[in-house]
């Protein structure tokens, strides 16, 4: 399983755990993703994104 598989899964059963809907799920996914650099130049960006607080 590669990390962002990793950190997806994570932070999908963090929300999950503070009982947040499926929208809200999605969205903090859809950050995820939104935050990606597809050249692979900036690796961080998937760490700041996922350590965004989305309560």
């Amino acid at each position: 399983m590669s990390d962002l598989e990793k950190l997806v899964r994570r932070r999908m059963q963090e929300e999950y755990a503070k009982g947040s809907s499926a929208k809200e799920i999605a969205n903090v996914v859809r950050d995820i993703f939104n935050g990606i650099d597809p050249s692979g130049r900036l690796p961080d960006a998937v760490a700041i994104k996922a350590a965004t607080d989305h309560a």
